[in-house]
């Protein structure tokens, strides 16, 4: 039970990490510009159909949203993939997720994020025993 928790937990943040750095390599491809609001394209103009990464960010330019997307993802991923049976870890990726979703990491990253730092949570957590 333990390893297969550990496992999903493993996999939604590498997701997450993952997704969350194409998103922050997009907006670096957009270069030093000033986004016209809160909520951005990762990719720029043109854009084609659903394919545009649809994204939020509080800094106000293109690149350093790319940068700090990328960095906070790599932690994402790092923390995903050797830490995520530590004790704190699932608090760690929830923070994490959260500061991703405001630097222009996406939508569904954080998410995936989001619910790594809920499964990891319960990874030290003993089954209840049904039945006696």
């Amino acid at each position: 039970m333990v390893s297969a928790t550990r496992a999903a937990a493993t996999i939604l943040g590498i997701a997450a990490g993952l997704l969350g750095t194409f998103h922050g390599y997009n907006e670096t491809l957009q270069g030093s510009t000033t986004p016209s609001g809160i909520l951005i394209n990762a990719i720029g103009p043109p854009c084609q159909g659903n394919a545009c990464f649809p994204a939020m960010t509080v800094v106000p330019n293109f690149f350093y949203t790319g940068v700090l997307a990328i960095i906070v993802s790599l932690f994402i991923l790092l923390k995903a993939v050797a830490f995520v049976q530590r004790k704190n870890s699932g608090l760690w990726m929830i923070g994490l997720s959260i500061v991703q979703l405001l630097v222009g990491g996406g939508f569904l990253p954080p998410l995936h994020g989001l619910a790594s730092g809920i499964i990891s949570t319960r990874i030290k957590r003993n089954a209840p025993v049904v039945g006696s």
